[in-house]
């Protein structure tokens, strides 16, 4: 059997990231991962996932505000331990901030946040390739030793199986309805960077970088803040997405369906030294402690 083009088999991989982390019920999974791994050493650590949408960086869960703020300001730099693990597919480890030379303007951040440590661990999926990364974050120097980074790694890979399990043994029906929320959430992304770009004549890499930050780097909230740039620009909630693109050619009753308004609730600020000022986090500020 021939091989499939590795152009076609990046741009397949990327799409099924991009709808795989925005499965509504992979959320409590993903919260419950980030609190168990910052949890893993003592005293605990702080924990962000990182995962890519249309092949920018975002942060899909975190145990707390200071693993959200550390996964940005990486993003934001374009450097840094989590980039590139998933990049790579490959375990990074900053032993002593300090003294680690790598990454220089994310490690003038980094001691300003508070890391002395890090360790970021590639989290594989269904193509044994990274979709998340678990980045744990410590002010402790030399905390992701020994037992703990055996630990660590273990939890990695026993994460990696669970999600591969999850996808064989979903029945086909829950994915497909898994799935059509996630295109209809990808295809408010992409409307709502196309309005951004027009307005402030920014690229795409830029446009996706302010959504990101109005999301408060929280993956689950990139639709909520789409569909606050399209209501903002148009006046009026956007048209629901039909799945692939497939719109009937009348809707039912005659009336074109839209989306519901979205208020999200009340959000806390986090300040932020990346120049762009406070970023609102609306989700929760950590990650619920697991019953």
């Amino acid at each position: 059997m021939n091989e499939m083009p590795e152009d076609i088999n990046n741009e397949l991989f990327a799409s099924l990231q991009c709808l795989f982390i925005a499965l509504p019920c992979l959320r409590p999974y993903l919260d419950r991962l980030a609190w168990c791994t910052a949890a893993m050493v003592d005293p605990p650590a702080w924990c962000g996932i990182t995962s890519t949408h249309g092949g920018w960086p975002v942060t899909v869960s975190a145990s707390n505000d200071r693993a959200r703020l550390a996964d940005q300001e990486q993003y934001n730099l374009g450097q840094g331990p989590c980039l590139d693990a998933m990049r790579d597919g490959e375990i990074v480890e900053v032993v002593d901030q300090e003294l680690d030379e790598r990454w220089n303007q994310f490690r003038c951040r980094a001691l300003d946040i508070g890391i002395r440590s890090m360790l970021s661990l590639p989290v594989n999926g269904v193509f044994r390739r990274p979709v998340v990364t678990l980045n744990m974050y410590s002010e402790r120097s030399q905390a992701f030793m020994g037992v703990d980074r055996q630990r660590a790694e273990s939890y990695a890979n026993l994460a990696s199986r669970t999600l591969v399990k999850w996808v064989r043994d979903c029945t086909q029906a829950r994915l497909a309805q898994e799935l059509d929320q996630a295109v209809r959430t990808r295809t408010l992304v992409e409307e709502s960077l196309g309005i951004l770009m027009d307005q402030h004549r920014w690229d795409s890499a830029m446009a996706f970088r302010r959504l990101r930050t109005r999301a408060g780097n929280d993956a689950r909230r990139l639709a909520v803040a789409a569909t606050e740039v399209i209501t903002e620009a148009t006046g009026r909630p956007p048209i629901e997405p039909y799945p692939f693109g497939l719109c009937p050619s009348e809707p039912p009753g005659g009336v074109v369906k839209a989306h519901p308004p979205v208020v999200p609730g009340p959000a806390p600020t986090l300040h932020s030294h990346n120049g762009e000022g406070t970023m609102r986090i609306g989700a929760p500020t950590h990650a619920p402690r697991p019953g």
